[in-house]
């Protein structure tokens, strides 16, 4: 699978599992599951059902997708589709200004998947 499909499939998932995508979010999960329980049956569909998060979800059918290069094109089509139709955006704006004093370590960031460490902590 093309790793660069993981970030859009990741956040695909968290939409439809975050509920931002609505009623086109649970079709697309009902869509997802299927492609999956046709390919691997009902265990597969359970273990994404069970990921504790997103991620964990998206890492799931990754290693699926790896190890068959068939569900990984199909996996491919439906996240390129999904994301479409859920209509992600990363269109961000970070500002800071005026009289803005910084003292230490800023983030600007749309969608962050995973942890943010900016060092040791005291």
């Amino acid at each position: 699978m093309d790793p660069s499909v993981i970030p859009a499939l990741t956040a695909v998932i968290s939409a439809i599992v975050g509920g931002a995508a609505g009623e086109v979010g649970k079709n697309a999960w009902t869509s997802l599951t299927g492609l999956v329980r046709r390919r691997f049956g009902d265990d597969a569909v359970a273990a994404i059902e069970t990921a504790q998060t997103p991620e964990q979800t998206a890492q799931s059918l990754v290693e699926r997708a790896q190890a068959d290069p068939g569900f990984a094109e199909t996996l491919t089509s439906w996240t390129a589709e999904t994301a479409r139709l859920v209509q992600i955006k990363h269109d961000v704006t970070n500002t800071i200004s005026g009289d803005a004093r910084i003292t230490g370590p800023v983030l600007q960031a749309g969608d962050v998947f995973g942890s943010i460490n900016f060092g040791k902590s005291s």
